[in-house]
């Protein structure tokens, strides 16, 4: 599915899911399940990036397995930000009215997460965060534009005078709730496009706030993952019908890591849980309930613009992909 950037097809999962309340169960059975039809007269070549199967981030709090993959698995490998990948064992050429599929079955063991005690009072300064955490977590890219100077305006304009990280982070996802809508699209947006536009999701909500974190030098990056709850079901299609969706008790979902100080690196979720108080948005961010279960971070790659060429890949060509994922 990848070589050097993120799967693409992951990506579009993270923007059409809707996600419901989360609640905390140990415990998942998660199936996912791609077809790739080739409805033309022409052989189509598919990109690794399209197929690409993630093994999910391993720590202590976190562990997943495969446990059955029809047909076999591919070569690990890894991507642009160390995320650990694995292809199908399906032909990359679909032949003229060919239909190729593959289903991986994941054991998940997941459990809550102890939250922080956040004290404002205690609360350090940009001077505090390592500098090698600077050094890796700041950088401007096309998914995550510190230099765009609309941004970083107003992310310098919402934070002067707050010395403190934490006040600096609390100030900036407060201007996001007022002012940033929550809306669904096809492809990621980027952080421009949410700015200007005033709309946007869980992952493109997180670009933007990720793209004025780094413009103010605070180390940040995207995590994804997938959310289980029995209420989540959501079918549709999409990529002017060349992609469908079935989405059950389990859906894609994005969200922010930066690095406060002296806590370290803490989750913020702006659209699962919304609340009025910012301060709760870091103190008591859903990704510390066990339901929630990271699968790989952006840090470096494209993760916009690859979304995009996906969609575009496929729509011009004679392929029709759906994807069948589900939770018990």
């Amino acid at each position: 599915m990848r070589t050097r950037r993120l799967a693409p097809l992951l990506i579009i999962l993270v923007l059409l899911t809707q996600i419901a309340p989360a609640y905390a169960v140990p415990q998942y059975r998660f199936t996912m399940n791609f077809t790739f039809e080739n409805k033309g007269s022409e052989p189509v070549a598919l990109n690794r990036e399209d197929v690409a199967i993630p093994l999910f981030i391993q720590n202590q709090w976190q562990v997943v397995k495969i446990t059955s993959a029809a047909p076999p698995l591919g070569q690990e490998y890894s991507d642009e930000d160390g995320n650990r990948m694995v292809g199908p064992g399906i032909p990359m050429t679909v032949p003229p009215g060919a239909k190729y599929n593959y289903t991986v079955v994941y054991e998940i063991e997941s459990r809550d997460k102890p939250k922080p005690q956040i004290d404002p009072s205690k609360a350090g300064s940009r001077s505090d965060i390592p500098p090698n955490l600077v050094a890796e977590y700041t950088s401007s890219s096309n998914t995550f534009p510190a230099n765009d100077t609309r941004i970083a305006e107003l992310a310098a304009g919402l934070t002067r005078n707050e010395p403190a990280v934490l006040g600096k982070v609390i100030r900036l996802i407060k201007w996001l709730n007022a002012n940033i809508t929550y809306d669904n699209y096809e492809v990621p947006r980027f952080a421009g496009e949410t700015f200007e536009e005033r709309k946007g999701d869980c992952d493109d909500q997180s670009i933007l706030l990720i793209a004025m974190l780094r413009s103010l030098d605070i180390p940040s990056y995207l995590e994804v993952g997938v959310v289980f709850d029995k209420g989540i079901e959501n079918k549709e299609t999409v990529w002017d019908g060349h992609l469908r969706i079935d989405e059950a008790a389990v859906g894609w979902h994005g969200w922010v890591m930066v690095y406060v100080p002296p806590w370290g690196w803490l989750p913020v979720d702006l659209t699962l849980v919304r609340t009025q108080d910012p301060l709760e948005a870091v103190r008591n961010a859903p990704e510390y309930g066990g339901n929630l279960v990271t699968s790989y971070k952006v840090v470096n790659q494209d993760y916009v613009g690859n979304g995009r060429a996906s969609r575009q890949r496929i729509i011009d060509s004679t392929i029709y992909v759906s994807s069948v994922n589900s939770a018990a």
